[in-house]
Protein backbone atom coordinates (compact mmCIF):
# COMPACT_ATOMS: atom_id res chain seq x y z
CA UNK A 1 0.00 0.00 0.00
CA UNK A 2 1.38 3.42 -1.02
CA UNK A 3 1.39 5.74 2.00
CA UNK A 4 1.39 9.16 0.31
CA UNK A 5 2.50 10.62 -2.99
CA UNK A 6 5.70 12.65 -2.93
CA UNK A 7 6.77 15.30 -5.41
CA UNK A 8 10.20 13.68 -5.73
CA UNK A 9 11.85 10.55 -4.34
CA UNK A 10 15.64 10.36 -4.24
CA UNK A 11 17.03 6.83 -4.51
CA UNK A 12 20.42 6.58 -2.78
CA UNK A 13 21.51 8.91 0.02
CA UNK A 14 25.21 9.35 -0.62
CA UNK A 15 26.66 12.84 -1.15
CA UNK A 16 24.72 13.33 -4.41
CA UNK A 17 21.38 12.21 -2.98
CA UNK A 18 21.77 14.32 0.17
CA UNK A 19 22.72 17.36 -1.95
CA UNK A 20 19.60 16.88 -4.12
CA UNK A 21 17.35 16.42 -1.07
CA UNK A 22 18.65 19.62 0.52
CA UNK A 23 18.02 21.77 -2.57
CA UNK A 24 14.58 20.27 -3.25
CA UNK A 25 13.56 20.74 0.40
CA UNK A 26 14.70 24.37 0.31
CA UNK A 27 12.53 24.89 -2.78
CA UNK A 28 9.48 23.74 -0.78
CA UNK A 29 8.95 20.44 -2.60
CA UNK A 30 7.69 17.29 -0.87
CA UNK A 31 10.72 14.98 -0.92
CA UNK A 32 11.80 11.62 0.47
CA UNK A 33 15.15 9.81 0.43
CA UNK A 34 15.38 6.03 0.17
CA UNK A 35 18.68 4.44 1.26
CA UNK A 36 19.44 0.71 1.03
CA UNK A 37 22.15 0.76 3.74
CA UNK A 38 21.69 1.35 7.46
CA UNK A 39 23.47 4.72 7.19
CA UNK A 40 23.65 7.66 4.79
CA UNK A 41 26.85 8.63 2.95
CA UNK A 42 27.38 5.92 0.34
CA UNK A 43 31.06 5.92 -0.56
CA UNK A 44 31.71 8.47 2.17
CA UNK A 45 32.27 6.19 5.14
CA UNK A 46 33.78 7.75 8.22
CA UNK A 47 34.43 5.50 11.22
CA UNK A 48 35.52 6.28 14.77
CA UNK A 49 39.12 5.36 15.49
CA UNK A 50 40.66 6.23 18.84
CA UNK A 51 39.68 9.79 19.73
CA UNK A 52 39.44 10.73 16.05
CA UNK A 53 37.93 9.48 12.79
CA UNK A 54 39.15 7.59 9.73
CA UNK A 55 37.71 7.62 6.22
CA UNK A 56 37.34 4.23 4.54
CA UNK A 57 36.01 5.98 1.42
CA UNK A 58 36.45 9.57 0.26
CA UNK A 59 38.93 11.39 2.51
CA UNK A 60 40.19 14.65 0.97
CA UNK A 61 38.65 17.71 -0.61
CA UNK A 62 40.39 17.87 -4.01
CA UNK A 63 40.99 21.48 -5.05
CA UNK A 64 39.51 24.88 -4.24
CA UNK A 65 38.42 26.93 -7.26
CA UNK A 66 34.88 26.02 -8.43
CA UNK A 67 34.81 23.16 -5.90
CA UNK A 68 31.36 23.07 -4.31
CA UNK A 69 32.62 21.07 -1.28
CA UNK A 70 35.37 23.65 -0.66
CA UNK A 71 32.77 26.41 -1.03
CA UNK A 72 30.58 24.84 1.65
CA UNK A 73 33.32 23.76 4.11
CA UNK A 74 35.99 26.45 3.90
CA UNK A 75 33.93 29.35 5.33
CA UNK A 76 33.33 27.14 8.39
CA UNK A 77 37.11 26.64 8.80
CA UNK A 78 36.76 22.86 8.48
CA UNK A 79 39.59 22.14 6.03
CA UNK A 80 43.28 21.69 6.84
CA UNK A 81 46.24 22.03 4.50
CA UNK A 82 48.87 19.29 4.33
CA UNK A 83 52.50 19.86 5.26
CA UNK A 84 55.12 18.98 2.61
CA UNK A 85 55.83 15.26 2.82
CA UNK A 86 59.13 13.38 2.82
CA UNK A 87 59.19 11.10 -0.23
CA UNK A 88 60.94 7.74 -0.35
CA UNK A 89 61.45 5.38 -3.30
CA UNK A 90 62.14 1.89 -1.98
CA UNK A 91 63.14 -1.07 -4.14
CA UNK A 92 61.82 -4.52 -3.19
CA UNK A 93 65.34 -5.64 -2.25
CA UNK A 94 65.25 -2.99 0.50
CA UNK A 95 67.46 -0.43 -1.25
CA UNK A 96 66.50 3.25 -1.06
CA UNK A 97 66.69 5.02 -4.42
CA UNK A 98 68.03 8.61 -4.37
CA UNK A 99 64.98 10.92 -4.26
CA UNK A 100 66.21 13.01 -7.23
CA UNK A 101 66.51 9.89 -9.39
CA UNK A 102 63.03 8.70 -8.44
CA UNK A 103 61.42 12.08 -8.97
CA UNK A 104 63.20 12.42 -12.34
CA UNK A 105 61.66 9.16 -13.59
CA UNK A 106 58.18 10.11 -12.28
CA UNK A 107 58.49 13.50 -14.01
CA UNK A 108 59.44 11.78 -17.27
CA UNK A 109 56.30 9.61 -17.05
CA UNK A 110 54.13 12.63 -16.19
CA UNK A 111 55.58 14.57 -19.13
CA UNK A 112 54.86 11.71 -21.54
CA UNK A 113 51.24 11.67 -20.41
CA UNK A 114 50.93 15.48 -20.54
CA UNK A 115 52.18 15.66 -24.14
CA UNK A 116 50.33 12.56 -25.43
CA UNK A 117 47.57 13.05 -28.00
CA UNK A 118 44.32 12.85 -26.01
CA UNK A 119 42.04 12.75 -29.06
CA UNK A 120 42.61 9.05 -29.63
CA UNK A 121 41.04 5.83 -28.46
CA UNK A 122 44.28 4.85 -26.72
CA UNK A 123 44.86 4.01 -23.05
CA UNK A 124 47.04 5.63 -20.39
CA UNK A 125 48.67 2.24 -19.81
CA UNK A 126 49.75 1.82 -23.48
CA UNK A 127 51.10 5.38 -23.48
CA UNK A 128 53.41 4.94 -20.48
CA UNK A 129 54.47 1.42 -21.45
CA UNK A 130 55.51 2.79 -24.83
CA UNK A 131 57.34 5.66 -23.09
CA UNK A 132 59.56 3.13 -21.29
CA UNK A 133 60.91 2.09 -24.73
CA UNK A 134 61.30 5.59 -26.21
CA UNK A 135 61.92 8.15 -23.45
CA UNK A 136 65.69 8.90 -22.96
CA UNK A 137 65.37 9.10 -19.13
CA UNK A 138 63.54 5.78 -18.94
CA UNK A 139 65.82 4.00 -21.41
CA UNK A 140 68.88 4.53 -19.16
CA UNK A 141 67.89 1.63 -16.89
CA UNK A 142 65.19 -0.57 -18.51
CA UNK A 143 64.79 -2.78 -15.43
CA UNK A 144 64.21 0.19 -13.13
CA UNK A 145 61.95 1.83 -15.73
CA UNK A 146 59.78 -1.32 -15.76
CA UNK A 147 59.42 -1.16 -11.96
CA UNK A 148 58.40 2.50 -12.22
CA UNK A 149 55.88 1.85 -15.02
CA UNK A 150 54.22 -0.85 -12.86
CA UNK A 151 54.24 1.50 -9.86
CA UNK A 152 52.80 4.36 -11.94
CA UNK A 153 49.98 2.16 -13.24
CA UNK A 154 49.04 1.06 -9.71
CA UNK A 155 49.42 4.53 -8.19
CA UNK A 156 47.14 6.05 -10.83
CA UNK A 157 44.74 3.06 -10.97
CA UNK A 158 44.97 2.99 -14.78
CA UNK A 159 42.94 -0.25 -15.10
CA UNK A 160 42.75 -2.76 -17.92
CA UNK A 161 44.85 -5.36 -16.09
CA UNK A 162 42.77 -8.24 -17.48
CA UNK A 163 40.83 -6.54 -20.29
CA UNK A 164 42.71 -3.60 -21.91
CA UNK A 165 39.38 -2.18 -23.12
CA UNK A 166 38.53 -1.47 -19.48
CA UNK A 167 41.68 0.62 -18.97
CA UNK A 168 41.50 4.39 -18.43
CA UNK A 169 41.50 6.28 -21.74
CA UNK A 170 43.77 9.19 -22.63
CA UNK A 171 40.66 11.12 -23.70
CA UNK A 172 39.41 10.84 -20.11
CA UNK A 173 42.31 13.05 -18.96
CA UNK A 174 41.02 15.83 -21.23
CA UNK A 175 37.34 15.40 -20.30
CA UNK A 176 38.04 15.42 -16.56
CA UNK A 177 38.52 18.85 -15.00
CA UNK A 178 40.58 19.31 -11.83
CA UNK A 179 39.75 22.18 -9.49
CA UNK A 180 42.70 24.54 -9.01
CA UNK A 181 44.27 24.87 -5.58
CA UNK A 182 45.41 22.43 -2.89
CA UNK A 183 44.51 18.88 -3.96
CA UNK A 184 44.78 17.19 -0.53
CA UNK A 185 42.74 19.29 1.89
CA UNK A 186 41.93 17.26 5.02
CA UNK A 187 38.98 17.49 7.41
CA UNK A 188 41.15 18.14 10.51
CA UNK A 189 40.41 14.69 11.90
CA UNK A 190 36.60 15.00 11.63
CA UNK A 191 36.27 12.89 8.48
CA UNK A 192 34.45 13.47 5.20
CA UNK A 193 31.07 12.70 6.83
CA UNK A 194 31.23 16.38 7.86
CA UNK A 195 30.02 17.37 4.37
CA UNK A 196 26.79 15.42 4.99
CA UNK A 197 26.27 17.34 8.24
CA UNK A 198 26.81 20.63 6.39
CA UNK A 199 24.36 19.67 3.61
CA UNK A 200 21.72 18.65 6.17
CA UNK A 201 22.38 21.81 8.21
CA UNK A 202 23.47 19.71 11.24
CA UNK A 203 26.76 21.63 11.37
CA UNK A 204 27.57 23.93 13.09
CA UNK A 205 24.24 23.84 15.03
CA UNK A 206 22.63 20.36 15.28
CA UNK A 207 19.33 21.89 16.42
CA UNK A 208 18.94 23.48 12.97
CA UNK A 209 19.03 20.18 11.06
CA UNK A 210 16.71 20.22 8.06
CA UNK A 211 13.60 18.06 8.62
CA UNK A 212 14.19 15.89 5.55
CA UNK A 213 12.59 12.45 5.58
CA UNK A 214 15.07 9.63 4.85
CA UNK A 215 14.14 5.96 5.11
CA UNK A 216 17.11 3.63 5.78
CA UNK A 217 17.32 -0.10 4.92
CA UNK A 218 15.06 0.48 1.92
CA UNK A 219 16.69 -1.32 -1.00
CA UNK A 220 14.80 -0.40 -4.16
CA UNK A 221 13.78 -3.39 -6.24
CA UNK A 222 11.95 -1.71 -9.11
CA UNK A 223 11.27 1.76 -10.48
CA UNK A 224 8.21 1.90 -12.71
CA UNK A 225 8.83 5.20 -14.42
CA UNK A 226 6.12 5.15 -17.07
CA UNK A 227 2.69 4.20 -15.74
CA UNK A 228 -0.02 2.95 -18.06
CA UNK A 229 -2.13 6.08 -17.54
CA UNK A 230 0.34 8.97 -17.48
CA UNK A 231 -0.75 12.11 -15.74
CA UNK A 232 0.61 14.74 -13.40
CA UNK A 233 -2.18 14.78 -10.81
CA UNK A 234 -1.39 13.43 -7.34
CA UNK A 235 -3.85 10.55 -7.63
CA UNK A 236 -2.10 9.23 -10.70
CA UNK A 237 1.65 9.37 -10.05
CA UNK A 238 4.19 8.93 -12.81
CA UNK A 239 6.68 6.89 -10.78
CA UNK A 240 6.04 3.85 -8.63
CA UNK A 241 8.85 2.44 -6.51
CA UNK A 242 8.89 -0.95 -4.85
CA UNK A 243 11.43 -1.93 -2.20
CA UNK A 244 12.74 -5.41 -1.38
CA UNK A 245 10.79 -5.42 1.88
CA UNK A 246 7.55 -4.98 -0.09
CA UNK A 247 7.02 -1.31 0.75
CA UNK A 248 5.65 0.87 -2.06
CA UNK A 249 6.27 4.54 -2.77
CA UNK A 250 4.93 6.93 -5.39
CA UNK A 251 6.11 10.28 -6.74
CA UNK A 252 5.83 12.61 -9.68
CA UNK A 253 9.55 12.22 -10.34
CA UNK A 254 12.57 10.26 -9.11
CA UNK A 255 16.29 11.06 -8.91
CA UNK A 256 18.41 7.89 -9.10
CA UNK A 257 21.86 8.37 -7.52
CA UNK A 258 23.04 4.75 -7.18
CA UNK A 259 26.62 3.90 -8.15
CA UNK A 260 27.65 2.92 -11.66
CA UNK A 261 28.43 -0.53 -10.21
CA UNK A 262 24.81 -0.98 -9.11
CA UNK A 263 23.55 0.22 -12.52
CA UNK A 264 25.85 -2.26 -14.28
CA UNK A 265 24.62 -5.12 -12.13
CA UNK A 266 20.94 -4.32 -11.85
CA UNK A 267 19.59 -1.83 -14.39
CA UNK A 268 17.67 -4.64 -16.19
CA UNK A 269 15.71 -5.50 -13.03
CA UNK A 270 15.57 -1.96 -11.66
CA UNK A 271 13.83 -0.02 -14.44
CA UNK A 272 10.42 -0.72 -15.92
CA UNK A 273 10.21 -0.10 -18.82
CA UNK A 274 13.92 -0.77 -19.55
CA UNK A 275 16.35 2.11 -19.99
CA UNK A 276 16.94 3.47 -23.53
CA UNK A 277 19.74 1.71 -25.43
CA UNK A 278 22.09 4.75 -25.43
CA UNK A 279 21.94 4.92 -21.62
CA UNK A 280 22.62 1.17 -21.32
CA UNK A 281 25.55 1.63 -23.70
CA UNK A 282 26.99 4.36 -21.45
CA UNK A 283 26.55 2.14 -18.36
CA UNK A 284 28.34 -0.74 -20.11
CA UNK A 285 31.27 1.30 -21.44
CA UNK A 286 32.05 3.56 -18.50
CA UNK A 287 34.05 1.68 -15.86
CA UNK A 288 34.23 1.58 -12.09
CA UNK A 289 37.62 1.58 -10.38
CA UNK A 290 38.02 -0.74 -7.41
CA UNK A 291 40.24 1.14 -4.96
CA UNK A 292 40.75 0.03 -1.37
CA UNK A 293 42.57 1.25 1.70
CA UNK A 294 44.42 -0.70 4.37
CA UNK A 295 45.14 1.32 7.52
CA UNK A 296 48.01 -0.19 9.50
CA UNK A 297 48.43 0.68 13.18
CA UNK A 298 51.91 0.27 14.70
CA UNK A 299 52.89 0.26 18.37
CA UNK A 300 54.76 3.49 17.59
CA UNK A 301 55.98 5.31 14.45
CA UNK A 302 59.16 3.91 12.88
CA UNK A 303 59.50 6.39 9.99
CA UNK A 304 61.95 9.27 10.51
CA UNK A 305 59.68 12.14 9.45
CA UNK A 306 55.96 12.89 9.30
CA UNK A 307 54.33 13.36 6.86
CA UNK A 308 56.01 10.68 4.76
CA UNK A 309 55.19 8.96 1.50
CA UNK A 310 56.78 5.59 0.69
CA UNK A 311 56.67 4.60 -2.99
CA UNK A 312 57.51 0.91 -3.38
CA UNK A 313 59.07 -0.50 -6.53
CA UNK A 314 58.80 -4.19 -7.24
CA UNK A 315 61.45 -6.25 -9.00
CA UNK A 316 60.26 -9.45 -10.61
CA UNK A 317 62.59 -11.67 -8.57
CA UNK A 318 61.28 -10.28 -5.25
CA UNK A 319 57.65 -11.02 -6.13
CA UNK A 320 58.66 -14.69 -6.04
CA UNK A 321 59.18 -14.36 -2.26
CA UNK A 322 55.38 -14.28 -1.92
CA UNK A 323 53.13 -17.32 -2.39
CA UNK A 324 50.27 -17.31 -4.92
CA UNK A 325 47.87 -16.56 -2.02
CA UNK A 326 50.04 -13.59 -1.04
CA UNK A 327 50.54 -12.16 -4.56
CA UNK A 328 47.87 -9.50 -3.98
CA UNK A 329 50.48 -7.80 -1.76
CA UNK A 330 52.59 -7.01 -4.86
CA UNK A 331 49.76 -4.73 -6.07
CA UNK A 332 50.36 -2.24 -3.22
CA UNK A 333 52.21 0.78 -4.68
CA UNK A 334 53.03 2.54 -1.43
CA UNK A 335 52.25 3.84 2.05
CA UNK A 336 51.37 7.28 3.40
CA UNK A 337 51.32 8.65 6.91
CA UNK A 338 47.84 9.62 8.15
CA UNK A 339 47.01 13.11 9.43
CA UNK A 340 45.89 13.18 13.10
CA UNK A 341 46.89 9.51 13.55
CA UNK A 342 50.64 9.43 14.36
CA UNK A 343 50.86 5.59 14.63
CA UNK A 344 49.15 4.81 11.32
CA UNK A 345 50.27 4.19 7.77
CA UNK A 346 47.80 3.92 4.89
CA UNK A 347 48.38 1.42 2.08
CA UNK A 348 46.47 1.72 -1.20
CA UNK A 349 45.50 -1.17 -3.46
CA UNK A 350 43.38 -1.23 -6.60
CA UNK A 351 41.93 -3.45 -9.32
CA UNK A 352 42.39 -7.21 -9.28
CA UNK A 353 44.81 -7.01 -6.32
CA UNK A 354 42.17 -5.15 -4.29
CA UNK A 355 39.52 -7.77 -5.09
CA UNK A 356 41.87 -10.55 -3.97
CA UNK A 357 42.69 -8.63 -0.78
CA UNK A 358 38.95 -8.22 -0.06
CA UNK A 359 38.46 -11.98 -0.34
CA UNK A 360 41.37 -12.71 2.04
CA UNK A 361 40.72 -12.99 5.79
CA UNK A 362 41.71 -10.01 7.92
CA UNK A 363 44.29 -12.17 9.69
CA UNK A 364 45.94 -13.13 6.36
CA UNK A 365 45.83 -9.52 5.15
CA UNK A 366 47.67 -8.44 8.31
CA UNK A 367 50.24 -11.25 7.81
CA UNK A 368 50.73 -10.20 4.16
CA UNK A 369 51.30 -6.58 5.14
CA UNK A 370 53.80 -7.59 7.88
CA UNK A 371 55.74 -9.68 5.35
CA UNK A 372 55.74 -6.82 2.83
CA UNK A 373 57.10 -4.41 5.45
CA UNK A 374 59.83 -6.90 6.33
CA UNK A 375 60.91 -7.42 2.69
CA UNK A 376 60.97 -3.70 1.81
CA UNK A 377 61.93 -1.89 4.98
CA UNK A 378 64.00 -4.11 7.31
CA UNK A 379 67.25 -3.14 5.54
CA UNK A 380 66.99 0.64 6.09
CA UNK A 381 64.46 1.00 8.93
CA UNK A 382 63.60 -0.60 12.27
CA UNK A 383 59.93 -1.43 11.73
CA UNK A 384 57.86 -1.54 14.92
CA UNK A 385 55.21 -4.27 15.45
CA UNK A 386 51.84 -4.03 13.70
CA UNK A 387 49.01 -3.82 16.26
CA UNK A 388 46.02 -4.00 13.92
CA UNK A 389 44.70 -3.25 10.45
CA UNK A 390 41.47 -1.71 9.17
CA UNK A 391 40.51 -2.12 5.51
CA UNK A 392 37.82 -1.11 3.04
CA UNK A 393 36.03 -3.66 0.81
CA UNK A 394 34.30 -1.60 -1.87
CA UNK A 395 34.11 -4.28 -4.58
CA UNK A 396 32.40 -6.71 -2.16
CA UNK A 397 29.83 -4.07 -1.19
CA UNK A 398 26.70 -4.75 -3.31
CA UNK A 399 25.65 -1.10 -2.90
CA UNK A 400 28.91 0.20 -4.41
CA UNK A 401 30.91 -2.47 -6.31
CA UNK A 402 33.84 -0.07 -6.55
CA UNK A 403 35.15 3.36 -5.64
CA UNK A 404 34.74 5.74 -8.60
CA UNK A 405 33.87 5.88 -12.30
CA UNK A 406 36.08 6.68 -15.29
CA UNK A 407 36.15 6.80 -19.10
CA UNK A 408 37.67 3.64 -20.56
CA UNK A 409 39.02 2.59 -23.96
CA UNK A 410 35.60 0.93 -24.47
CA UNK A 411 33.94 4.33 -23.88
CA UNK A 412 35.99 5.88 -26.69
CA UNK A 413 35.47 2.93 -29.06
CA UNK A 414 31.79 2.18 -28.45
CA UNK A 415 30.35 5.45 -27.18
CA UNK A 416 28.78 6.50 -23.92
CA UNK A 417 29.67 9.28 -21.51
CA UNK A 418 28.77 10.89 -18.19
CA UNK A 419 26.64 13.35 -20.20
CA UNK A 420 24.53 10.54 -21.70
CA UNK A 421 24.28 8.84 -18.30
CA UNK A 422 22.96 12.10 -16.80
CA UNK A 423 20.16 12.56 -19.38
CA UNK A 424 16.70 12.34 -17.78
CA UNK A 425 13.86 10.12 -18.98
CA UNK A 426 10.92 12.32 -19.95
CA UNK A 427 7.15 12.02 -19.79
CA UNK A 428 5.95 13.34 -23.12
CA UNK A 429 8.63 15.75 -24.28
CA UNK A 430 9.05 18.04 -21.36
CA UNK A 431 8.66 16.57 -17.87
CA UNK A 432 11.72 14.77 -16.43
CA UNK A 433 10.14 11.78 -14.71
CA UNK A 434 13.40 9.91 -13.94
CA UNK A 435 16.63 11.87 -13.36
CA UNK A 436 20.15 10.58 -12.78
CA UNK A 437 22.76 11.97 -10.38
CA UNK A 438 25.81 10.53 -8.58
CA UNK A 439 29.52 11.05 -9.34
CA UNK A 440 29.38 8.94 -12.52
CA UNK A 441 26.95 11.46 -14.06
CA UNK A 442 29.18 14.49 -13.36
CA UNK A 443 30.23 15.74 -16.80
CA UNK A 444 33.75 16.86 -15.88
CA UNK A 445 34.25 15.94 -12.21
CA UNK A 446 33.23 12.29 -12.05
CA UNK A 447 35.16 10.27 -9.44
CA UNK A 448 35.05 13.14 -6.90
CA UNK A 449 32.66 14.00 -4.06
CA UNK A 450 32.38 17.56 -5.35
CA UNK A 451 31.29 16.08 -8.70
CA UNK A 452 28.65 14.01 -6.88
CA UNK A 453 27.34 17.04 -4.94
CA UNK A 454 27.27 19.14 -8.13
CA UNK A 455 25.31 16.39 -9.90
CA UNK A 456 22.77 16.27 -7.04
CA UNK A 457 22.31 20.04 -7.18
CA UNK A 458 22.07 19.90 -11.01
CA UNK A 459 19.19 17.40 -11.01
CA UNK A 460 17.40 19.16 -8.14
CA UNK A 461 17.56 22.44 -10.08
CA UNK A 462 16.27 20.69 -13.20
CA UNK A 463 13.22 19.41 -11.30
CA UNK A 464 12.62 22.68 -9.45
CA UNK A 465 12.41 24.45 -12.84
CA UNK A 466 10.10 21.73 -14.22
CA UNK A 467 7.78 21.87 -11.21
CA UNK A 468 7.58 25.68 -11.50
CA UNK A 469 6.36 25.27 -15.08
Amino acid sequence: MVTSVMDIIVVGCGASGIAALRKLHEAGLKVLGLEAADRIGGRIRTVEYGDCFLDLGAAWCHGEKDNVVFGLANPLDLLGRPKPDQKYFVLSNGTLLPIEAGEGIVQALNDELATANKNTKGSISACIRNAAKTNPTLKKDPGLAQSFVEWYEKNNHVGGQIDPKKGKSLKGLEVFSNCEGEFMLNWKGRGYKTILDILLNKYPDPSKELPIEIHLKKEVESIKWRTSKPGLDAGNPLVQIKCKDGSLYAAKSVIVTVSLGVLKERHHQLFNPPLPSEKINAINNLQLCVLDKIYIEFTKPWWPKTPACFNILWRKEDKAKFTSEEQWVSEIPGFNTVEYHPNLLLAWIYGEGAKKMENTSEERVKAGVVKLLEVFFSKEFTVTPVKSILRSQWASNPLARGAYSYRSVATEENGGSAVILSEPLYHGNNFPVACFAGEATSHHRHSAVHGAVEAGFREAERLIASFKK
